[in-house]
């Protein structure tokens, strides 16, 4: 799916994430990459846990004091653009309910629980999940996940089970400069094929944002094993 990446920034920005490094999660400090922590509403508990199928991962439980209440993790605000052929992975869960939580993951623009104006992510609204793909000079794009075997109904995330989430922009340019379309899987299986209408100047973020949304107080779990940005330099 994903096509090989070279190691030299001059070929490209890779960008792997892993979680094994620190044992304390502060701002500036989150996983291999020292991503930031922007709080959504009242601040989330981030914390390592070790020992699982996949070794350390990340695990954001929310404060139970209203909806909203949620933290986004991510890389330097504004500080990437998506050309044909960027490609994104991540595996991540509901470790203990769904009901209550919401997640974005992926590329965008937005660290709060308001959607973002641009970006391609993955989005979850209490485990029913979607493919966005959204431009803020020329329009979103979306599609609805439907009959994958390894969900509930085919649409949504089975509580303690992985996810492994990948997307991948086309190599070829839309009228603006980006990707023409994304192809977006889960486990392995195809479940969309978003057209893009991304300029090549819109920026975005690499990120994960997770809050409560249970209509009262609830301290909600989302669980990240890892995350990789591929975006190529052209020219």
């Amino acid at each position: 799916m994903v096509a090989p990446v070279s190691n030299s920034p001059a070929d490209g920005f890779h960008l792997p994430v892993t979680f094994g490094q620190n044992d304390v999660v502060t701002d500036n400090n989150v996983g291999s990459a020292g991503l930031q922590i922007t709080a959504i509403g009242n601040a989330s508990t981030l914390a390592y846990q070790t020992a699982g199928k996949y070794g350390t991962v990340l695990r954001l439980t929310t404060a139970a004091t209203a909806d909203g209440d949620g933290e986004a993790v991510h890389s330097f605000p504004d500080g990437l653009v998506v050309t044909p052929g960027t490609w994104f992975k991540a595996r991540v869960r509901y470790p203990v309910e769904l009901a209550s939580l919401n997640f974005r993951v992926g590329l965008d623009d937005s660290v709060t629980a308001t959607s973002p104006t641009v970006g391609i992510w993955f989005d979850s609204d209490a485990g029913v999940l979607s493919c966005q793909v959204d431009s803020a000079d020329h329009g979103d794009e979306s599609e609805l996940v439907t009959g994958h075997p390894d969900l509930t109904s085919g649409t949504t995330a089975v509580v303690g089970e992985w996810l492994d989430l990948e997307w991948v922009a086309s190599g070829r340019e839309n009228a603006q400069g980006g990707p023409d379309e994304v192809d977006f899987y889960i486990n392995s299986h195809h479940v969309a094929k978003v057209k893009c209408n991304i300029d090549d100047d819109e920026e975005v973020e690499l990120k994960l944002a997770a809050w409560q949304d249970s209509g009262s107080t609830d301290a909600v779990t989302f669980e990240v094993a890892y995350m990789e940005l591929y975006i190529p330099r052209l020219g």
